[in-house]
């Protein structure tokens, strides 16, 4: 138990000092986070229910670098869906079932565990499941944006 709490706790340092070195290399202020229980959360939205968000760099409607941590809980199922930019992902706490594609396809998910890292190009329809309370940290470009592949699959249409 020990040695995943000391892993974790290296990938969750790991992934602030990341946050930090873009946040002064793209940004014009120097910023620290020096514990996740600084973070303050906010709900996501009608588009990804019952999940959080933190910006941790960058404004997502703007262009520009953004740097963004996403909370979903166990079992918390997304369909497919874009993003006008890029997505580096790295999981911090859970693991992410991820798999490209414009159809849900089940035995298509690849489980990210923590300290996983993948990419997701521009515009790629993505779907995938949270085990567990799942924390991901995601590097981005703004403005920001979700269209579901499927919008009768869009939870805000509901």
């Amino acid at each position: 138990m020990k040695t995943y709490q000391l892993i974790q706790a290296c990938v969750i340092s790991a992934a602030t000092l990341a946050a930090c070195l873009t946040a002064t290399h793209a940004a014009e202020q120097f910023m620290v986070v020096p514990s996740p229980s600084d973070l303050t959360w906010g709900d996501t939205g009608p588009q990804f229910p019952n999940t959080q968000v933190v910006i941790l760099e960058g404004d997502p409607g703007n262009p520009g670098p953004v740097t963004l941590r996403f909370r979903c809980p166990a079992n918390y199922k997304f369909f497919p869906h874009t993003h006008p930019g890029p997505e580096r992902v790295t999981v911090l706490k859970g693991a992410m079932l991820i798999a490209i594609g414009p159809k849900y396809d089940a035995s298509a998910l690849k489980e990210v565990k923590v300290g996983g890292y993948m990419v997701i190009p521009t515009e790629a329809p993505h779907y995938g499941e949270c085990r567990g309370d799942t924390i991901i940290e995601i590097h981005t470009t703004g403005p920001l944006g979700t269209t579901y592949v499927n919008a009768s699959e869009d939870p805000s249409k509901k």
